[in-house]
């Protein structure tokens, strides 16, 4: 939500660097981690519904305090006190879906979560493109919606107890290697995502494409993609199976390159849709898959790795930016987003031929023996 303020920001705080200015939606992702790598220890000791108010006080202090704040360091205060929220939060509530749901009905839920979680975003952030154009202490404000969230856990949420687990059994669990793949995936991906949060409004801006109020419009719009991505994702694995993850790259790196050479609104709002598309079914995949793979015992800590390995790319996505940029010796966004265009299509066609490649591994196998 605060991605339609980064441009106010910059107005109000000239004396900040561009780069501590983005930092503002992507700082949290960075203070998630030290309460995130505590949650198992945490799901433990106490149980979830305490976890989870405790994350939503603290999710409405760093939401609504740089509204207060005169001071650009105190902002970023807020924003780390926001991520330490989300590290207790994110988890928690992953970690239920894991553990209550199985087969199509958990990947039914993880595709609903992804998709509540791009409608709900695409909506605050339309409403704070709005209020961004009145002034930026006002987009912190939005996040008072908490309170809403804070009393439907209070009032419905089951107190599940915290988890019981043999010492022995934990010890003998271990992360596969291939979910370490996953989380490595899963963080990538998410980075690209958030290229348009952290990029989108300095973009248009710069290049005479819309408004401060049309980029948080054009954010939100991203995000309705991800809303029916998530929605289809039970369905489009059916129908596309192993053929999924290269089409969704491409079809990712298609509105990269759409975006990169883009002069007006219409089409930045097509190239953000077919972004948050890919995306809205490519996350929840990742838990999907982490589900499926790690031992039900240690689900918890894997979707902790998972979740840190996201967020730290979140963070990651200005520094990863600017290196394209020094690589390619170029200021403009647009050869940034070519760039990232030309490596998704690269990744999608070498996951193809690694794929082929494993088919026909298994087939030689099957026939030698």
């Amino acid at each position: 939500m605060a991605a339609p303020a980064l441009k106010p920001l910059a107005v109000a705080f000239p004396n900040t660097d561009a780069l501590l200015v983005q930092w503002v939606v992507t700082i949290s992702s960075l203070f998630i981690l030290p309460t995130l790598f505590l949650s198992g220890t945490l799901g433990r000791r106490f149980n979830r519904k305490s976890i989870l108010i405790t994350g939503l006080v603290l999710y409405l202090i760093g939401g609504v305090g740089p509204a207060f704040m005169h001071s650009f360091d105190l902002i970023l205060v807020c924003r780390a006190i926001l991520g330490l929220s989300i590290g207790l939060i994110s988890p928690t509530f992953n970690s239920l879906i894991a553990e209550n749901f199985q087969g199509e009905a958990r990947s039914r839920m993880n595709g609903i979560q992804t998709s509540i979680n791009g409608i709900g975003g695409a909506i605050f952030l339309s409403i704070g493109g709005f209020i961004a154009s009145l002034g930026w202490r006002d987009v912190f404000m939005t996040y008072f919606y908490a309170v809403v969230l804070l009393i439907l856990v209070i009032a419905f949420l089951p107190k599940f107890p915290p988890l019981q687990t043999g010492q022995s059994a934990k010890s003998s669990a271990k992360l596969p290697k291939f979910f370490i793949a996953v989380a490595i995936a899963g963080g990538l991906h998410t980075m690209m995502f958030a290229l348009i949060p952290t990029n989108l409004s300095l973009f248009i801006a710069n290049n005479g494409i819309g408004s401060v109020s049309s980029a948080g419009y054009l954010i939100a719009f991203s995000l309705v993609g991800v809303f029916i991505g998530g929605l289809s994702v039970t369905r489009v694995t059916k129908a596309f199976k192993k053929m999924l993850v290269p089409l969704v790259l491409i079809l990712m790196g298609g509105g990269f390159m759409l975006l990169s050479s883009t002069h007006a609104v219409w089409t930045v709002a097509l190239a953000v849709f077919m972004i948050g598309l890919a995306e809205g079914v490519l996350f929840p995949l990742s838990f999907i898959k982490t589900s499926e793979v790690v031992p039900t015992i240690i689900v918890t800590t894997g979707i902790s790795l998972l979740l840190a390995c996201v967020y730290t790319c979140q963070f990651l996505s200005p520094l990863f930016v600017k290196g394209v940029e020094a690589l390619l010796r170029s200021d403009s966004t647009r050869d940034v987003f070519t760039a990232v265009a030309v490596g998704l299509a690269a990744v999608a066609v070498g996951f193809l031929l690694f794929s082929r490649n494993k088919m026909r591994a298994t087939l030689l196998s099957a026939t030698n023996n």
